[in-house]
């Protein structure tokens, strides 16, 4: 029983931690780009995999010593590779600048916010049957921006409003038979979406009331991911001496997340508003309101793929990760997107990553740093969002670490590793009116420990 309390408190603790920060990180958000589709696209991948470019369909760890165990929950194939019960939490700062030509001007922006909470288990190692569940945001909605114009003499000041979001509970399943594994995820993606635009005339003569235009959605359903991995051995060369095998190994990976209709309820408000002394809003007049429409959201399909060409050293030891390097494709028919039947300014995406890992002596025990897994990475693509009609190019970089803490030989039954990244990248050229630049820091810690170990001593 106690043990049990331990893992509910353990559980418990990570949950309420990531449903605190979640709402408390969307209020610092300031970007006009998350007014279109679902919003800015959070990048939810395991830091990790941030810190390689964005590879994650051909990704996997848990069989290497020196690299740790994480759970990779943009594919689910990898679940199977699970020796032990693995906490995952990621946690991120972000900064943003935003440049526009015509009005000149810029905004920055700082952020924290959660990443993701997942925790993975090994259901039947023997048959290399694992399991896995979490919870993330997908997409991020916030931004205010004031606009001031001439209106027959008069100023007229309008205030652009938004928030909101999409987020996901997941839970997945993962097989693997000695080279091949498949996997699925499915849970509930849901989130919500607040419009709002405020007029206000300026004018010292003639009074006039202040109006308000607010939408909000809300939207939900299950959702589906399919994904796969294969890996072949190239080759293999044996040292009779240090008694050591050395291989060369290629795995392939796939993922797809089906199109979803989610289900939607919209409350519609035009109002005449006036402000306390307080600020706050204070209705003078509804002109029009309708609550409750039903709807449907349509997110389209998104497909990965990508390949891991990578060398391992095995001995009496174990098996070490010595290097990686990996390529993947990422591809959404956003033009799809439906809200309400209705069509966003949204463009097809698409994004090549090219990432890479590094560990410089695993084997070596007095050099920390020659334990440490170097990460590095570059991707460039599409972004979907196509505010102005010209589209959205993006590229970015990234650098990242694994920090092991808890080393394999001292500690047989628990593992720790400190993961990190560091992401520059930007969206937007010299034919945008807006362009953004962004730096993201991220940490997460991969926690895997064995439960139910009988006592050997009472």
């Amino acid at each position: 029983m106690q043990l049990v309390s331990i893992i509910t408190g353990r559980l418990t603790y990570m949950v309420g931690f990531i449903f605190i920060f979640q709402f408390c990180a969307f209020a610092q958000v300031n970007s006009p780009f998350s007014r279109y589709g679902i919003g800015n696209l959070t990048g939810s991948q395991h830091i990790i995999s941030r810190g390689m470019g964005g590879l994650q369909a051909a990704y996997a760890d848990g069989l290497n010593n020196n690299v740790g165990q994480s759970v990779n929950f943009n594919n689910p194939a990898t679940y199977g590779a699970f020796y032990m019960i693995s906490y995952d939490l990621g946690l991120s700062i972000d900064s943003r600048n935003l440049k526009s030509n015509n009005p000149t001007g810029s905004f920055s922006s700082i952020y924290f916010i959660p990443s993701y909470v997942a925790v993975g288990l090994p259901i039947n190692k023997a048959k290399g049957l694992g399991a896995a569940f979490g919870l993330r945001p997908i997409s991020r909605i916030n931004y205010s921006i004031i606009a001031n114009e001439r209106v027959l003499g008069d100023s007229l000041g309008t205030n652009y409003q938004g928030s909101g979001g999409l987020n996901q509970a997941f839970i997945g399943i993962g097989k693997k038979w000695k080279k091949f594994s498949i996997g699925a995820n499915t849970g509930y993606n849901f989130g919500r979406k607040e419009i709002t635009t405020e007029k206000t005339f300026f004018n010292d003569t003639v009074k006039y009331y202040q109006s308000n235009s607010i939408s909000r959605t809300n939207f939900g359903k299950m959702f589906l991911q399919l994904g796969l991995q294969y890996e072949v051995t190239l080759k293999k060369k044996e040292n009779t001496i240090q008694k050591s095998t050395e291989s060369y190994l290629l795995r392939f990976g796939a993922t797809a997340t089906l199109q979803q209709k989610l289900n939607a309820t919209q409350d519609i408000t035009r109002q005449t508003f006036g402000l306390s002394a307080s600020g706050a809003i204070i209705e003078i007049d509804s002109v029009f309101k309708q609550e409750d429409i039903k709807g449907k959201i349509e997110i389209p399909a998104t497909y990965e793929a990508g390949m891991v060409f990578h060398k391992t050293l095995s001995s009496s030891r174990g098996v070490f990760e010595l290097w990686s390097l990996g390529l993947e494709y990422t591809s959404t028919q956003w033009t799809k997107y439906r809200s309400y039947g209705q069509q966003e300014a949204l463009s097809n995406s698409w994004m090549m990553k090219l990432g890479g890992q590094i560990s410089p002596n695993p084997l070596a025990t007095r050099n920390y740093f020659s334990n440490v897994n170097y990460r590095f990475g570059f991707h460039i693509g599409q972004d979907y969002i196509n505010a102005d009609g010209k589209g959205l190019k993006t590229m970015g970089f990234s650098i990242g670490a694994g920090l092991p803490i808890r080393k394999w030989r001292a500690y047989e039954t628990q593992y720790t590793v400190i993961q990190t990244a560091l992401q520059f990248g930007n969206r937007g050229s010299s034919v945008n009116n807006i362009t953004e630049n962004y730096a993201q820091i991220s940490v997460g810690f991969s926690l895997s420990d064995i439960w139910f170990v009988k006592r050997r001593y009472d």
